[in-house]
């Protein structure tokens, strides 16, 4: 009977299986070929600022390395939607509904890239911006990384119990983060001599406003495709 209830479980596909293997797959090839990424994203998650050395020598949108890091945390964060869309919102658990998810964040990472760079471009100055998108990089590959497991114990619990709790903790991990992340974008801006107020306004106007009326079409659409009882 178990093993019945397991083979008819949405979130323990085999494709969920085979996207968490390729995940870890990617971390142990990023082990292999470039260990200091980890003392990288060690310091990007520390420190308030990333320093000018570190930007210039570590930080390079070219480098493979980092741009597999970046797939990786968009597909975690991708699966992360997924399950949380599915066990509390009602969306269909298959592929294709992941795949959207991670078309989702990987559209709100390139709509939060041309905003930064847009912005740069009307100020007529970077005024940390540069180092705030690449704060904004590695934290996002840090949160990836951490959701990993947690993502594991959603799709193969060893208690049904375990799944809102870990789901829940997920959820918090990545506000803990996209805080820290404001708290870091506030800190650089004032040591470039932005005022506060021009921050505030940046972070609600072009972040955060835009990210929550996302996500509140998300929840409307998810509603609307869910079949009533």
């Amino acid at each position: 009977m178990e093993e019945v209830l397991r083979a008819a479980d949405p979130l323990r596909a085999g494709w969920v299986a085979a996207l968490v293997l390729a995940l870890v797959a990617m971390l142990g090839w990023i082990n292999l070929v470039s260990p200091k990424k980890w003392r990288l994203l060690g310091d990007a998650f520390r420190s308030l600022r990333l320093g000018r050395q570190t930007m210039r020598d570590d930080v390079d949108l070219q480098d493979r390395t980092l741009v597999v890091l970046l797939v990786m945390a968009t597909a975690s964060l991708g699966l992360f939607a997924h399950q949380f869309s599915v066990l509390l919102l009602g969306a269909a658990a298959d592929a294709g509904h992941w795949a959207k998810c991670f078309g989702l964040v990987a559209g709100v990472l390139v709509a939060l890239f041309l905003v930064n760079r847009a912005t740069a471009l009307l100020a007529r100055a970077d005024a940390g911006l540069t180092e705030h998108l690449y704060n904004t990089l590695l934290l996002l590959i840090v949160l990836g990384i951490a959701l990993l497991p947690l993502l594991a114990v959603v799709a193969w619990p060893h208690q049904p119990a375990w799944r809102m709790p870990a789901l829940w903790i997920a959820l918090g991990l990545a506000a803990l983060l996209m805080v820290w992340r404001w708290v870091r974008a506030a800190a650089i801006g004032l040591a470039e001599g932005v005022p506060l107020r021009y921050i505030f306004i940046y972070l609600c106007a072009l972040e955060i406003l835009p990210v929550v009326i996302l996500g509140q079409r998300l929840i409307r659409s998810v509603a609307l495709a869910s079949p009533t009882p």
